[in-house]
């Protein structure tokens, strides 16, 4: 069946869903789809529908509007939510997203491991939601590990789909070999695979490795947090509210801050820690994965 046939059938339920990895890419590959004239991908780039603790309550009927803007010569509607593939901590999702879209496509880009935790703990702690030591924090908190288990987040979806409706991509092709990387995200699509996009020779930063520009205080962040309903909760509206605070405010935007720097020693022991779960997400891809170095 084809990607066309199946966006009869769904209406304006997407028939495809980039899951992840959180601080893999998924905002990069986002927006080098975004201009394809047979894609459509709405505004709010991570509506989280499937997700229950999000806006799953919130009914199908509010997921489609999402995607209203699609109009007759979208052959691909999709959404980009990485808390698709946050188990534990999400539990669940895939079986919702087969219950209402089956036949849906899935594309996963998933990033060097480590680094992603590394990016991941650098985001927080320059938010201030995060004052550990790096060197703690990545072992005290499960959620760092457990989200660059890429094939512990695999293993939850081919339990509900099977493999051919999963394409798996890496954020360092995505980055090295963009073009290569787009035609293969665009022939699983079903759209015209000989488009470049206009952005194509352009590096989308890399998820949580660009200095924060929000100088609004930790305190106040939350609480607005608090009060926004969940589906503006999306990063997209929430750093727009957050720099209309900052003009309000007075104030500019923050000086550049270095990097966190993960120590060899933490490294090791995270490779360790991975090894296994990368181990089988190489037998999963064969030669697509070169296993970083870890497996």
């Amino acid at each position: 069946m084809s990607i066309q046939t199946r966006r009869t059938k769904v209406g304006r339920i997407p028939n495809f869903l980039i899951i992840g990895a959180m601080k893999g890419g998924t905002t990069a590959l986002y927006r080098y789809l975004q201009p394809h004239p047979e894609i459509f991908m709405p505004a709010v780039k991570a509506p989280e529908f499937f997700v229950a603790e999000a806006n799953w309550t919130r009914g199908l009927e509010w997921y489609r509007r999402q995607f209203a803007g699609a109009d007759e010569h979208v052959v691909a509607v999709g959404e980009a939510s990485n808390a698709y593939t946050k188990y534990p901590q999400f539990q669940g999702v895939p079986e919702r997203i087969a219950s209402h879209i089956p036949d849906v496509r899935m594309i996963y880009v998933v990033r060097d491991p480590i680094d992603r935790i590394r990016s991941h703990y650098q985001t927080r702690a320059w938010q201030g939601d995060e004052r550990a030591p790096i060197g703690t924090a990545v072992f005290d908190d499960p959620r760092y590990l457990n989200y660059s288990r890429y094939w512990l987040q695999l293993e939850q979806y081919l339990s509900w789909f099977p493999p051919e409706q999963i394409l798996v991509i890496t954020s360092e092709g995505l980055r090295n070999a963009r073009k290569d990387s787009l035609r293969r995200v665009f022939e699983f699509l079903g759209v015209d695979a000989g488009f470049v996009p206009d952005n194509a020779d352009r590096e989308i930063y890399r998820s949580g490795d660009h200095s924060s520009s929000s100088l609004v205080p930790l305190k106040a962040r939350k609480a607005l947090k608090r009060h926004l309903p969940a589906a503006k909760r999306a990063k997209e509206l929430e750093n727009h509210v957050f720099r209309t605070l900052d003009r309000l405010r007075g104030r500019g935007t923050a000086p550049p801050r270095p990097p966190v720097v993960m120590p060899e020693s933490v490294r090791t022991r995270l490779a360790a820690m991975l090894e296994g779960d990368v181990r089988q997400l190489r037998a999963f891809l064969g030669s697509d994965l070169d296993g970083w170095g870890i497996a």
